[in-house]
């Protein structure tokens, strides 16, 4: 009989040989299960249904958020369910079901044993560790409805049956769809599994097992709101299908992002809303309470959305100050819960570090970087005065990077000609020294300038192309050597004496190659910054010489600072920079020739330190004897000396070639 069964149904559903399945239907969002083998069979529900489709991110994903599961094909070890599966016939005869239900549990997976499985799944291959644990959830769950048949039909004595689903399990499930990084996909999927929890205890759930069913806890909420932060910054980060028309055009993936992050946000407030909702009914339950580590989860996914807008900035900047008034008023209400504990949301250092990435990372609006800064001196000065109930939030490094890379972002898009990017740099420049400063002052945690730091600050003022910029970058670059000296100095003394300092010396500032060639650029390519270009008197162009001649001494005296430094060497660009130097800021003259080919000759007689490069082509880079040496070198000396020059030059650097290429 069994068998005449099978071949029926193998005739009536040749895709699917299974006399059972499941799946997650995404009109109802509701467990299913098909019941009878062959042509006649009939659905029943499982669960309450709960309705999804009011999200219209449900309509674009129907296909992705469908499972089709064959428990016999995927589950080999098993019993087929066909075999396990009350007919018409067993389910208007109890004493049949009693008879027929006397399933092997050795044979089935147990729930430690599908929770094993998944966190094995995760660890091996998180993009398809998400598929498999639904179906694993969806067998467990199909066996608990067979489970509970047979407690309801042999009426035990025990107080309760078996459990194969905890919230733990289905917690594993949403966890692995944040391992995915599939993105809106993953956080829809993830929100799906929470609303089926919810949905197993709505009050319009008939199940007298309700109960014993799984129930949303914290780790099922925090898990599907990183799912939709996740998602935020993976949708975002999509940029290349974004198509934008002009350069204030907002992309299409930032808006995904965007809506992204605020369902991430809806869900924390529909967190929050249980949470007060069971405290007005007397039933406080700290574990539904969102802590500050949900908050956070939400302030990643507003503040690092990709080409990150005002509008981001400020539903993060909304987020702090939500957290701000909680904050004041659980600690205020902390008598009347009786001590269960004080306040879980409090505004940490991450806290404070996501809006002010969210203000340094928002384009299109020119406030961005002042919002920034001030969210710093406010950190600042709470921490001073100690307003944080015991919470350090003194900004770190990182703090002070990302204001000082969003003032240079700044200065870098407005080009030059604007007359507001000295003012901008000269912003990241304070910001420098007050790093300075509170590392004289041996803060807690120390803060001290790092080697981004400076190398930030002569970014901003390179780009500002300012006529004073030549000046302020041999500055800070000077004040980049000491500090480097310092360090070393410091390290060496506790060294050599042998001491155990609680704060370790660490080379914090180490100049580089490129951060000398950074001054040297911006020297050579200050020719007619600031000067105008009309009536021209004798005067004025003997004052714009003589400002160029001190330009291309400023030039060369990072240069001789970089053939003495003992950290680092000159390489191929810095003899590009320092010859167009000399080219664009000294008179036509034979002098100018003359210094010319003694930078050439002090190029390819330097060893070239750099390591072969993989990107560029081997016929751009230095050739074997030739020093620092390269094809920008030779086209740079060929547009600084006449022709008869050139071909004698470049006939003395071949002979020199040949005989140390040998």
């Amino acid at each position: 009989m069994l068998s005449a069964s099978r071949s029926i149904s193998r005739h009536c559903r040749p895709l699917r040989a299974i006399s059972s399945s499941l799946s997650l239907e995404n009109n109802s969002s509701s467990f299913t299960a098909i019941e009878g083998g062959g042509c006649h069979r009939r659905k029943r529900i499982l669960t309450t249904p709960f309705n999804t489709t009011s999200s219209p991110h449900y309509a674009s994903c129907r296909v992705q958020s469908t499972i089709s599961f064959d428990a016999a094909a995927y589950f080999s070890n098993s019993p087929s369910l066909s075999s396990t599966s009350p007919s018409a016939e067993q389910q208007t005869n109890p004493a049949t079901i009693t008879s027929s239900n006397t399933i092997s549990l050795e044979h089935q997976f147990t729930r430690q044993q599908a929770e094993d499985q998944i966190q094995q799944w995760i660890k091996k291959n998180p993009l398809i560790a998400p598929y498999k644990a639904e179906e694993c959830l969806a067998k467990l769950w199909v066996e608990q409805q067979q489970i509970f048949d047979k407690w309801t039909s042999q009426s035990p004595s025990s107080s309760s049956p078996p459990i194969l689903i905890t919230p733990n399990t289905v917690n594993l499930c949403i966890s692995a769809w944040c391992y995915s990084k599939k993105g809106q996909i993953a956080a829809e999927r993830a929100q799906r599994l929470l609303n089926w929890m919810e949905n197993l205890h709505a009050p319009s759930s008939s199940s007298q097992f309700a109960s014993l069913l799984p129930r949303p806890n914290y780790q099922s909420y925090a898990l599907a709101i990183d799912a939709w932060s996740q998602a935020a910054v993976i949708e975002s980060s999509k940029g290349s299908a974004a198509t934008t028309s002009t350069s204030k055009t907002i992309p299409d993936a930032t808006r995904v992002g965007f809506n992204c992050a605020k369902r991430a946000e809806d869900l924390l407030m529909r967190m929050q809303a249980k949470h007060e909702e069971l405290q007005r009914l007397g039933r406080y339950n700290s574990e539904l309470q969102p802590d500050t580590n949900v908050f956070n989860k939400v302030l990643m996914g507003w503040s690092h959305i990709r080409g990150g807008t005002k509008a981001s900035a400020i539903r993060a900047m909304r987020i702090l100050d939500l957290m701000q008034e909680l904050h004041h008023h659980q600690s205020r209400d902390v008598p009347s819960w009786q001590g269960i504990g004080l306040s879980k949301v409090q505004p940490n250092l991450h806290t404070y570090k996501c809006v002010i990435y969210a203000w340094g990372h928002a384009s299109h609006t020119l406030e961005g970087p002042d919002r920034a800064e001030e969210i710093l001196r406010h950190m600042l000065s709470i921490s001073k005065a100690g307003n944080n109930f015991g919470m350090e939030v003194l900004p770190d490094e990182e703090c002070f990077h990302i204001v000082m890379k969003s003032h240079a972002e700044l200065v870098r898009r407005r080009g030059r000609g604007d007359i507001s990017n000295a003012e901008r740099a000269q912003q990241v420049t304070d910001l420098l020294n007050w790093m300075e400063l509170l590392a004289v002052r041996r803060t807690k945690p120390k803060i001290a300038p790092t080697t981004e730091s400076y190398r930030l600050a002569l970014s901003a003022w390179a780009w500002s192309h300012h006529i004073d910029a030549p000046k302020q970058v041999e500055e800070i670059l000077f004040r980049m050597v000491r500090a480097c000296e310092l360090n070393r100095n410091q390290m060496r003394d506790i060294q050599n004496e042998g001491l155990n300092s609680k704060d370790s010396i660490t080379l914090a500032v180490t100049p580089e190659t490129k951060d000398f060639n950074t001054v040297i650029n911006c020297c050579s390519f200050a020719r007619g910054v600031g000067v105008p270009k009309d009536e021209l008197d004798d005067d004025i162009k003997l004052a714009q010489q003589l400002a160029l001649t001190e330009t291309y001494d400023v030039a060369e005296g990072v240069l001789d600072a970089l053939l003495s430094f003992p950290y680092a060497s000159p390489d191929s660009a810095t003899f590009a920079g320092i010859i167009r130097a000399c080219v664009n800021l000294l008179p036509d003259t034979d002098e100018r020739d003359v210094r010319v080919i003694e930078l050439f000759r002090l190029a390819y007689q330097s060893p070239n330190t750099a390591a072969k490069s993989s990107v560029i082509p081997e016929r751009l880079q230095a050739p074997a004897g030739g020093g620092c040496v390269d094809a920008n070198v030779l086209r740079q000396l060929r547009y600084a000396l006449p022709t008869e020059e050139y071909i004698r030059v470049r006939e003395e650097f071949e002979e020199h070639r040949r005989k140390n290429s040998k």
